[in-house]
């Protein structure tokens, strides 16, 4: 074992393992949904390029570095699971490399913006993307292998650290590059007198925050690598945990309710379909159809809330703060929605935060009419309060169809199919000046309205007949 802290390894305590696991995922998880602020960080970015290195370029093109981020990100989750489950390589260790690749993809960055967009492309979104792929799905399933009947608390704790992260990042992003407030001042063209940029008075510090930020990331990287343990095979849950955390005298009996209607234990850490019985399942395929859909509206408020924001709210401390707020719904919600998977059924939990994310993207356009900035400050906010859940109610779902086992792996592939989707969503991005804000958030929603339809069709149950 490497990363080892003495005071806790000289505790052969499971208790004390569990708890240092689920800090440490947090950390990690909170370093790795910083991404959360590319929305606030991509206009100056996309200024600097036209001011500093001289590129003609327009805000709509910074949906490619989102798009290559989500590609590459599907290609790290598929690449860990596949050493996980088919080479053995530990869980930690997969990690430990995503936490490398990110923060040396942020510190790269430092260089790439200053010299062209095709390399900010490789380093933010490839390298970081890349990074985030192979750290992303372990914390969560070292978790789930501690807390077997509590993954939507052990997951949502986790992917609380995602959605918080965004809080601390926009401030210190935002103070750092503009601490006097200073809105977009230069127009595109005469033709576009709204599409406003920034000029060089607020962008000689974009190269140095790369700096700032991968300093931040590295550092808590390795505190939170040093806190993951692996519940191994040999290591039996102690009394204690069994009574107080889980209410059972002895986890290792299996209760006939822990089999699912594909004959999996999914509350068994060492157990689970393979990836192959996987593919030849068809409700593999429904789950993938909701993974690559689901998040393409959210993502696209996500990339433009403050570009979108800016044709109407001429105050860039207030989006930055819209940015902030509503990243604490991105973090509480989390809570809420692991809280109620662990409750109710996996089917219910994700139309219900389905549904109610399709009609807030899909009727965000109206703002531009409404033009009164708290108004779009709590549609955002109900954006994210939605969004946030849908990773924790997939990631639950994965686990309780398919089982702890291979979930690394099995969930890894799914994100591949949303490659495509990014692509579509990227193209549709390019064009947002011809078709109009309406029709990109329109369009946007009635891909993800795929999800919905396949999440209607999903159907695994418990052994006595009721939805997990």
């Amino acid at each position: 074992m490497f990363l080892k802290i003495p005071l806790l390894n000289k505790f052969d305590s499971n208790e004390l393992k569990k708890w240092s696991t689920l800090t440490g995922g947090f950390l990690i998880h909170f370093v790795l949904g910083s991404f959360f602020t590319f929305g606030n960080i991509s206009p100056y970015m996309i200024s600097y390029l036209r001011e500093d290195v001289h590129l003609n370029i327009r805000y709509s093109i910074s949906s490619w570095i989102a798009t290559v981020y989500e590609i590459v990100f599907a290609l790290g989750t598929l690449s860990s699971g596949f050493l996980n489950s088919y080479f053995k390589i530990s869980i930690r260790i997969t990690i430990l490399i995503g936490s490398f690749f990110m923060t040396l993809g942020v510190a790269l960055t430092y260089f790439s913006i200053k010299y062209s967009f095709t390399l900010t492309l490789v380093t933010y979104g490839g390298v970081v993307g890349l990074g985030t792929g192979f750290a992303y799905v372990g914390p969560m399933s070292l978790a789930m292998s501690w807390f077997p009947n509590r993954r939507g608390l052990a997951n949502s704790i986790i992917l609380f650290g995602y959605g918080a992260s965004a809080i601390a990042f926009n401030q210190i992003q935002t103070k750092y590059i503009n601490p006097n407030n200073i809105s977009p001042d230069k127009a595109f063209s005469p033709e576009f007198p709204t599409e406003k940029y920034f000029s060089n008075g607020v962008l000689n510090r974009v190269p140095k925050v790369f700096l700032l930020l991968a300093s931040i990331y590295g550092g808590l990287f390795l505190i939170g690598n040093s806190l993951l343990f692996e519940n191994k095979k040999d290591e039996k849950p102690s009394e204690k945990q069994a009574d107080d955390i889980e209410g059972k005298s002895d986890e290792n009996v299996q209760d006939p309710e822990d089999i699912n209607s594909l004959g999996i234990n999914y509350k068994d850490p060492n157990q689970g379909m393979s990836l192959s019985d996987a593919f030849k399942n068809k409700i593999y395929y429904i789950m993938l159809a909701m993974i690559a859909t689901d998040n393409i509206a959210a993502s696209l408020v996500t990339t433009f809330y403050k570009t979108f924001g800016q044709t109407f709210i001429h105050n860039d401390d207030f989006l930055a703060l819209v940015g902030s707020i509503s990243n604490i719904f991105n973090a509480f919600g989390r809570l809420l929605w692991g809280f109620l998977i662990d409750r109710f059924p996996f089917k219910v939990c994700y139309l219900i935060c389905l549904s109610f994310l399709l009609t807030i993207v899909g009727t965000i356009y109206l703002n531009k009419f409404i033009a009164i900035k708290e108004i779009y400050l709590l549609w955002v906010c109900a954006m994210f309060l939605c969004q946030c859940g849908l990773p924790v109610l997939s990631t639950v779902g994965c686990g309780k169809s398919f089982g702890q086992k291979n979930f690394s792996g099995i969930l890894g592939s799914m994100y591949i199919a949303s490659i495509p989707c990014y692509l579509i969503s990227s193209v549709l991005a390019s064009y947002t000046e011809k078709i109009g804000w309406f029709y990109f958030f329109l369009i946007g929603t009635g891909i993800s309205f795929i999800a919905w339809i396949a999440a209607v069709l999903f159907n695994v149950k418990k052994s006595n007949g009721k939805n997990i």
